[in-house]
């Protein structure tokens, strides 16, 4: 699908000048601002340029929430995860991608921000003249190659840039900024269609442009944190683990408030990057409204993984998922008037009021899972408890583990989600659904198994058995990795399929609607991690895998 490639500065990326830097045509994952090669060790083969973990890459529709409304092309939007940079190096980071289908270009996009993404989902912006994209991950997993063999850190990888941060910008409480990963709260991005880095007008055909890509602004969650506040001042892993707190239907009142950051267009070193002005305060607020971040300003938290709009008509919202095993939805209130004061004013938002609800909390699941007759593991142990701890193979976690793939599903007869698990599970990695409702009415959600993948413990994999012959390496996990509804696509009208390949995204995303869950069709992918020899090895092959197509029978 990419024949060509232009980096953040709208340059083709072309040959790399040794280990000297590259001035035009870098790819700068992979350099500092300079042009300068900085990655530890290249993956499988030598290249000039390598993309590190295209995560969650999808397809964004033309015009998917309407006419006109939304990205105006066919996108395959990506991003980049995580790299392992040289010790003592200076580094742009990983940013999103955005690859136009037709012409098969792939675009390195800087409004984000570069410190890598698990996912990002385009939301309805309710207006023509935007986009809004929520973006998703990890916030500068930028480590060592050999820290496992004792020999580099992950320290001295980012010791450069952390030094480079403290030296030239101050925190408001006085405190040195500590390395940012998954010190960030939940976000958004409004972009402004047909516009310049610099706000000015885009010629008509600039592809970054005009899906709106190029200009605008990110928000950020945030709350009142006093003891007054929706969480009584709990930030937001503390907050799950509370069965007080974060039982389904709980509520939790902000603000997505504009980020001081706003991409210009000049590449940087990750040093000036949005990822570390969550350790500060909150713009133009009150001094206690803070970042509802995992663990506050100085902590790493829990890290937040796939994301998923909220296909209904007139509604801007997202349901986010993290690896400690809770999820909930972001309603974000007042888009479409908000949006129509910009396009006259010419001036975006300072903030949007927005609404989180939990749909559940980092607690235990067990009574609310649902087998079927099915997911047995060994010694009589089964799937109601997660078990991911090699060195004690009969001790199972009770809750929900490294929710990884989502999928809010919308049809005739509600919302669903599908959610994949990402944990090491050495029986099996599980994948769920569920019938999504937020009712303060003491209920829980119910959770049906839908399949297991393979794990360490598998038997299968423990006799090296693989598709095809000979690609299993060493006993590994499988890992369930995204879910694509066919059924929009498959619906007829009669004898007539609804929707057509002249149609924009739109027509999908209704005939979805109308489908009621155990009649539609789905297609899911899994990761087999074990298997990377044999003939995948010959073919340079990252990996092994298959592609499934299936239905449910819920009751």
């Amino acid at each position: 699908l990419i024949e060509t490639v232009y980096n953040l500065k709208g340059e083709l990326v072309g040959p790399r000048n040794g280990t000297s830097p590259t001035p035009v045509g870098a790819h700068y994952g992979n350099t500092d601002a300079d042009g300068l090669w900085t990655v530890a060790k290249t993956p499988t083969l030598d290249y000039d340029w390598f993309y590190q973990s295209f995560c969650s890459a999808h397809l964004e529709p033309p015009f998917q929430w309407g006419p006109g409304t939304g990205m105006r092309d066919h996108i395959f939007l990506t991003n980049e995860e995580w790299i392992n940079y040289l010790p003592g190096s200076n580094y742009v980071g990983l940013g999103a991608h955005a690859l136009d289908l037709k012409k098969k270009t792939m675009w390195a996009v800087g409004v984000f921000g570069q410190g890598g993404f698990e996912k990002l989902v385009e939301l309805n912006p309710q207006h023509n003249d935007f986009v809004i994209i929520a973006p998703s991950g990890y916030n500068g997993d930028f480590t060592a190659y050999d820290r496992d063999g004792g020999n580099v850190t992950d320290e001295e990888v980012q010791a450069v840039p952390l030094e480079e941060r403290n030296k030239e910008y101050t925190r408001s409480d006085g405190k040195d900024y500590v390395w940012p990963q998954n010190i960030v709260p939940h976000r958004i991005y409004i972009g402004v269609k047909g516009k310049m880095e610099d706000g000015s007008d885009a010629p008509k055909d600039d592809f970054l442009a005009r899906n709106g890509l190029r200009y605008g602004k990110t928000y950020s969650f945030a709350i009142d944190m006093s003891k007054n506040g929706p969480t009584k001042g709990m930030w937001r892993d503390e907050f799950h683990r509370d069965p007080k707190m974060a039982y389904n239907g709980a509520q939790v009142d902000g603000k997505f408030v504009a980020d001081k950051w706003e991409w210009d267009g000049e590449v940087k070193n990750f040093a000036h990057d949005i990822a570390w002005d969550f350790q500060d305060s909150v713009p133009g607020m009150d001094d206690h409204i803070k970042y509802w971040t995992g663990m506050g300003p100085d902590e790493p938290g829990c890290k937040c993984e796939h994301n998923t709009p909220d296909p209904s008509p007139g509604t801007t919202a997202v349901v986010w998922g993290c690896t400690c095993g809770y999820f909930g939805k972001y309603y974000i209130h007042g888009v479409e008037n908000a949006l129509k004061k910009a396009a006259k004013s010419g001036k975006l938002p300072k903030f949007l009021d927005s609404t989180y609800y939990v749909f559940q909390g980092d607690l235990d699941v067990t009574k609310q899972i649902e087998l079927g007759g099915k997911g047995q593991y060994p010694d009589g142990l089964d799937a109601k408890m997660n078990y991911n701890n090699i060195d004690e193979p009969m001790t199972g976690n009770v809750t929900l583990q490294d929710n990884d793939g989502m999928e809010l599903i919308q049809a005739s007869d509600g919302q669903y989600i599908i959610i994949q698990e990402d944990s090491g599970n050495i029986y099996g990695e599980r994948m769920f659904i569920a019938k999504l409702e937020h009712e303060d009415d003491g209920k829980e959600l119910k959770y049906y198994l839908l399949a297991l993948g393979r794990g360490k413990m598998n038997t299968r994999t423990l006799a090296n058995v693989g598709i095809p012959k000979d690609v299993v390496c060493k006993p590994d996990a499988n890992e369930f990795s995204g879910i694509y509804d066919l059924s929009g696509y498959l619906h007829k009208d009669g004898h007539d399929f609804t929707c057509s390949a002249k149609d924009d995204g739109s027509c999908k995303r209704m005939a979805d609607a109308m489908i009621k869950m155990n009649d539609k069709q789905f297609s899911i992918n899994l990761q087999a991690h074990e298997s990377y020899c044999g003939i995948l090895e010959a073919f340079v092959a990252d990996r092994g895998g298959q592609i499934y197509m299936f239905q449910t029978d819920l009751p």
